[in-house]
């Protein structure tokens, strides 16, 4: 998986076929000096519609003091609305707070950002190898270079990429099969003073991995903390199609055990199946998994109403016009508010979890589905 190959990104990319070749995929990565240039790169690649999940990016936040209680640094919903990654941190795919072992944290997205979450291979820095500002001064991180290779890059490169990211360079990759995709990429880091461009040939079969980790969402490999991460779930508003019609419950009402309104549905947010080895879809023409109905209730007037997610294990029973909760009044009401406009977090399911008392579905393989089932 190193290339080898000593010509420039641009001989590279020039040359790259001209037909799609899922078996030939390349990784274009980006160094730039910093965040206003990233983004201005990223802003650009969202205009050309270049595929989101096909965008990498490893962004160095901060270096955490050694009593920071980790799990409760972030609620990255917040912080990239917050950031100046705002423009396209909706955009955007699997994006994630990691904590590395140089105490740092870190925001990625994108294949390179997955794979890097699930690292297990680790050398943390000796004591009195340790700067001032929490780095190491002599041993690497490791997990961001071993990343990159596993993306095609050289061992020396890889490393070099790394040390920079850890002083604080913004990076950007896009990995894609396609020429066309990856001449728009080059041409939107240098128009954007990219100070480092790079190419590598990657396995496809890397991209696949990528690929479903970005659909699940992120997974510790153990050395690396997953601080918080953006929930991988769909809006049935955003999402509609004819296959998902089964579990389009918008618009009925929603009661207690007791038959007492609660409100009513405005969204669904849905897991969608996993595709198989071969990058199919699997369970073809087959809904979504069901996570939360979106209750809205209170005033007439839309800046009045309220919302809150709702999880499907609180669903009693179905029927064509209405939905029963096990829930109360009082429970809806004291709820999360859920944000249309904030992407929803994992630390944001925790809370909701852990209001409703209901186990995290992606710990654990709650039957979701039969409580779809009679839809």
């Amino acid at each position: 998986m190193v290339s080898t190959d000593m010509r420039t990104p641009e001989e590279v990319v020039a040359a790259a076929p001209t037909a799609d070749d899922p078996t030939l995929m390349h990784t274009v990565i980006a160094l730039f000096d910093d965040i206003i240039d990233a983004e201005h790169a990223l802003t650009a690649l969202r205009k050309s519609e270049q595929p989101s999940e096909q965008i990498s990016v490893i962004l160095r936040e901060r270096v955490l003091s050694e009593t920071s209680a980790v799990p409760q640094q972030t609620v990255l919903s917040r912080v990239v609305a917050s950031s100046a990654l705002e423009a396209v941190g909706g955009w955007l795919q699997g994006l994630a707070s990691l904590i590395l072992p140089d105490r740092a944290s870190y925001l990625v997205a994108g294949p390179i950002g997955a794979v890097l979450a699930t690292i297990r291979e680790a050398r943390p820095p000796h004591p009195s190898r340790v700067n001032k500002d929490g780095t190491s001064a002599q041993d690497p991180t490791r997990q961001l270079a071993l990343a990159l290779a596993a993306f095609g890059f050289s061992r020396e490169e890889s490393q070099y990429l790394e040390q920079r990211v850890v002083a604080g360079s913004p990076l950007i990759a896009i990995t894609s099969a396609d020429a066309e995709t990856l001449r728009g990429a080059h041409g939107a880091f240098s128009t954007h003073t990219a100070v480092h461009l790079g190419l590598a040939r990657t396995e496809s079969s890397v991209n696949r991995t990528a690929a479903r980790l970005l659909l699940t969402g992120p997974q510790t490999g153990g050395t690396v903390v997953i601080a918080d991460a953006i929930s991988p779930l769909h809006r049935l508003s955003e999402s509609m199609s004819y296959a998902l019609r089964r579990i389009d419950f918008r618009g009925r009402e929603v009661v207690d055990s007791r038959g007492m309104p609660l409100g009513k549905v405005s969204d669904v947010l849905f897991e969608r199946h996993l595709p198989d080895e071969r990058g199919m879809a699997s369970k073809a023409g087959q809904p979504g998994i069901v996570r939360y109905l979106i209750l809205n209730y209170g005033g007439m007037m839309r800046l009045t109403r309220q919302r809150t997610a709702v999880p499907v294990e609180r669903v009693a029973e179905i029927t064509p016009s209405r939905i029963v909760v096990s829930a109360s009044k009082r429970t809806i009401h004291e709820a999360p508010r859920y944000d249309e406009i904030a992407p929803l977090s994992r630390q944001d399911e925790v809370r909701i979890c852990a209001h409703f008392n209901v186990p995290q579905y992606w710990l654990e393989t709650p039957t979701v589905e039969q409580a779809v089932g009679g839809a």
